[in-house]
């Protein structure tokens, strides 16, 4: 493995994350210098990127103090993100110190804006200890920016959104959907069954598992498949999935022999659900359109609507959430949701049932979504979720008989996504 290149690589994916806000996978999808590394180079460009993102705020404390003669804060972003992947080498990956300085050193030479820098960089990655980081004392959400963390802390509490923190350093399993015999997939791809249709295993190559080119199971977070078991779909009935991309709901609906209609409005998206449908050998009818404009009558025995949201629930898969989102970005949602709630109750058939989803911990797109919708809709009610319908998340039933998956509510190693989930019926 080269050292150079993929120092070179992640010092301009963090470039794009943090300077000009684009997530990590539009990132990694986009940087040329990223794209042309192959094999364990490509693997280390990544993990260096993420081992940053994920402990940002207390990355910055470390360095702060070895920047002289001038504000780290006044720094060229190349020679900030240099900093940054150098200290997450040492302190996060574990990275021998003396790779770790002169591979990151030899790196700058080949990036924009830090060529100059090579000394600093140098003097500054010299003095970092691989335990800085753990020798930090303060609350777990002080790896996030000072503003995320005062948002989060006001929205859900400093003890939940410390542990929120907490889980988003950890790198997350790999969960798979297995909707024919989890307990055989989980022998074939020595993995662990953790659910009625959940297979973990700690990390994979997901395209080089056996049963991924004959469809026989999806990628999905254990906490993700818990909607539609809840909504729990029947032969033939007609189910909507509202909001359908980027598609495992709709393969888990359709694994049950219910006839579903996928419905999103994003073309890009919806071609990706249809890629797994007929990869996965399931039926689904999928349209493109925007359901609040939606030119069809049709009513249906069950509507799930996962709705869009700030998605602060799967920050340990997307790092990057804390630094590229801002209060407005978040606060935007709750009237799109209490909107797209509306149009849902006016699909559903006389005795069907409604699960509104979304995956995110936060009140507004949550729990006072449906309380907003149940103050002017008396004719509807939340339909009361049982422990026996979520064995594993029993303590994620919330007071309310909502689902609420923080950190903790489910006890397998490697825990799960956050998801809140309501069922509604009429009353």
């Amino acid at each position: 493995m080269s050292g150079t290149h993929p120092r070179i690589a992640a010092i301009s994916l963090l470039t794009r994350v943090l300077e000009h806000r684009q997530t990590l996978d539009e990132a990694l999808s986009q940087e040329s210098r990223f794209t042309s590394l192959e094999g364990p180079d490509r693997g280390f460009a990544r993990a260096m990127v993420s081992a940053t993102l994920r402990w940002l705020g207390l990355i910055d404390t470390v360095i702060v103090p070895h920047v002289t003669g001038r504000k780290f804060a006044d720094l060229d972003p190349a020679v900030k993100q240099s900093l940054r992947i150098g200290v997450a080498q040492i302190c996060v990956l574990e990275t021998p110190l003396h790779a770790a300085v002169s591979e990151t050193v030899e790196a700058v030479r080949s990036v924009e804006g830090a060529r100059k820098a090579g000394g600093l960089i140098n003097a500054v990655l010299r003095k970092i200890s691989s335990d800085d980081l753990a020798s930090i004392e303060g609350p777990a959400d002080a790896v996030w920016s000072q503003g995320f963390q005062r948002f989060m802390q006001s929205a859900v509490g400093a003890d939940i959104s410390g542990k929120i923190a907490q889980a988003a350093t950890e790198i997350p399993p790999l969960d798979i959907t297995c909707p024919r015999d989890a307990k055989l997939w989980a022998e074939k791809i020595g993995g662990e069954q953790i659910g009625p249709v959940t297979v973990r295993l700690s990390e994979g190559n997901v395209e080089a598992l056996p049963g991924y080119e004959a469809g026989n199971w999806w990628v999905q977070d254990v906490a993700a498949t818990l909607p539609v078991q809840i909504l729990s779909p029947k032969r033939a009935e007609n189910i909507l999935d509202m909001c359908a991309a980027p598609g495992g709901k709709t393969l888990q609906i359709a694994a049950t022999g219910a006839n579903v209609t996928a419905l999103d409005r994003a073309v890009k998206r919806m071609r990706r659900v249809e890629e797994n449908l007929k990869r996965t050998r399931l039926s689904a009818k999928c349209v493109v359109g925007d359901v609040n404009n939606w030119d069809n009558d049709a009513v249906f025995d069950g509507v799930l609507l996962d709705a869009p949201c700030s998605a602060l629930g799967t920050l340990r898969r997307h790092p990057e959430g804390p630094w590229i989102k801002t209060r407005s970005d978040v606060e935007r949602f709750p009237d799109i949701q209490k909107k797209l709630l509306e149009t849902a109750s006016k699909r559903i058939a006389e005795g069907g049932r409604l699960v509104y989803c979304v995956c995110t911990p936060i009140p507004q797109e949550g729990r006072e979504v449906v309380e907003s919708f149940l103050a002017v809709n008396p004719e509807w009610r939340r339909d009361e979720i049982l422990p026996a319908e979520v064995p594993g998340f029993e303590g994620a039933i919330t007071e309310a008989n909502d689902i609420l998956t923080l950190p903790g509510t489910f006890n397998e190693p490697g825990g799960c996504d956050i998801f809140f989930i309501a069922r509604l019926r009429r009353a």
